[in-house]
């Protein structure tokens, strides 16, 4: 638990681990869930129609704001890169609180601030994945 906890920067409290690379976030945003629905009538039952589930054919997007990455390994983010396995720890008090996972996801944008020596802003500003759909574990 204490290497969780010594990974966190000054102000971030989410924990995002994407391929095993672990960063820290300010502000985590889009968690949640859906299913897709379709309306079935069919005779014989005339009161309401039947919903049926119907496979999933788009994509949910969590956005990532504010962070810097806290793992030992350099890996360049870049736009198009597979994410084979994604979790979002939520910190509180130095435990984890919640954890949120995914199975697949693409990165579809990627933002950074300026570089300049003389301020000392967040590196990561923006980082947008596209995914098969969030589970709580």
């Amino acid at each position: 638990m204490g290497s969780v906890q010594n990974s966190i920067v000054t102000n971030n409290n989410f924990i995002v681990s994407l391929n095993l690379l672990v960063f820290s976030f300010s502000k985590v945003t889009n968690i949640s869930g859906n299913i897709e629905m379709e309306a079935l009538e069919e005779g014989g039952y005339n009161d309401s129609p039947r919903i049926l589930r119907k496979p999933k054919t788009s994509f949910d997007t969590l956005v990532l704001e504010k962070g810097v990455q806290t793992s030992s390994m350099e890996i360049n983010l870049k736009v198009g890169m597979a994410v084979n396995a994604g979790t979002i720890m939520v910190m509180h008090n130095g435990s984890i609180a919640k954890t949120y996972a995914f199975e697949y996801g693409l990165i579809t944008k990627w933002e950074t601030n300026g570089l300049d020596a003389l301020r000392s802003d967040v590196f990561i500003r923006r980082i947008e994945i596209s995914h098969t759909g969030l589970i709580e574990v």
